[in-house]
């Protein structure tokens, strides 16, 4: 089942190419003054800083003029950035180093790096499976998004319990549906990202583990190479102003609760009981963190070249 629905994923990857070739996407007609970023971003709330630089005039002050275009789906961001469309995106060592096999695109800093003292992806059990501990699992399916950062923090949270056997994956990509099939009893485990998860948890669903032991870069912001190179001081200005959005974003998320609300769809519900994780200030993934996702990504057979650090990440920036 694995083996075919990563084969669906190459498949959904060329369809994208395709698309962007026969020129289906709706490419956004560029501005004809200044140097403008346009940065594609997912409704996640690791995104909040971003959007609070936006709002903020943080950007302005740092004199880039940064726009934030909204995508529902990784897919529809990655068509977006291989048509041109974008300069950049909020995204994952993942869908970077594939878009790297083919593209010059460079990681600019971490967004969010794993904490010991908050979790950002789980592993679940649904309410009535009478899981209650990870090693219960005996090969139970686990609902999760084949070939992507979810199916690889599965992995490691799985290899920091000890799981190191072969493992049944279950392919549902959208979390909106893996979310209600667990708490339906209708899938048994799943892995969810925040805020799902303490929703999760509050509806019945069981915690079997979670992502706080395992050390390593969540997410990245990534811009194109050939914008770097032909825009450095807007780059550097670009990474001082998210610095200071995320400083203010550590010190108090909740200033900025109509963004989440609004552009990131959090549940207000769970104001009182969401433990709202501190994000990165700017720094780059370690050389650990992506040899570790290119070996994954290489056992699995989505990657058969590996890059060097140099090839993905732009050091010159923090030189």
């Amino acid at each position: 089942m694995v083996k075919r629905n990563r084969i669906m994923f190459i498949v959904a990857l060329a369809l994208v190419a395709v698309i962007v070739a026969s020129g289906a996407l709706l490419v956004l007609s560029p501005k004809d003054e200044g140097t403008v970023l346009r940065i594609g971003v997912l409704p996640v709330i690791d995104t909040l800083p971003l959007y609070v630089a936006e709002e903020e005039g943080l950007f302005d002050q740092e004199g880039i003029d940064v726009q934030l275009v909204e995508f529902n789906s990784a897919m529809e961001r990655d068509a977006a950035f291989t048509a041109g469309s974008i300069q950049g995106y909020f995204g994952d060592l993942i869908n970077t180093l594939v878009l790297r096999k083919t593209m010059d695109v460079m990681v600019v800093t971490v967004d969010y790096r794993t904490l010991p003292d908050n979790r950002m992806f789980a592993i679940l059990a649904s309410p009535n499976s009478g899981i209650s501990d990870i090693a219960q699992l005996n090969g139970t399916p686990i609902a999760t998004s084949v070939a992507s950062i979810s199916e690889y923090f599965m992995s490691e949270m799985l290899l920091a319990n000890g799981v190191t056997g072969p493992v049944q994956v279950q392919q549902v990509p959208a979390i909106p549906i893996r979310f209600s099939s667990l708490l339906s009893d209708q899938i048994n485990v799943a892995v969810l990202p925040e805020p799902f998860v303490t929703r999760a948890i509050d509806e019945g669903a069981v915690l079997l583990t979670d992502d706080r032991a395992i050390n390593t870069t969540a997410t990245v912001i990534a811009l194109r190479g050939e914008w770097i190179s032909e825009n450095r001081q807007a780059a550097e200005s670009f990474l001082r102003a998210y610095n200071a959005s995320v400083a203010k974003v550590n010190e108090d998320p909740w200033t900025y609760d109509q963004v989440l609300y609004e552009k990131i769809h959090f549940p207000e519900e769970l104001r009182d009981s969401f433990d709202f994780p501190p994000l990165s200030p700017i720094a780059l993934p370690t050389g650990e963190d992506l040899q570790r996702v290119q070996e994954w990504m290489t056992s699995i057979g989505i990657l058969t070249e590996q890059f060097s650090y140099n090839d993905v990440m732009a050091t010159e920036l923090y030189g």
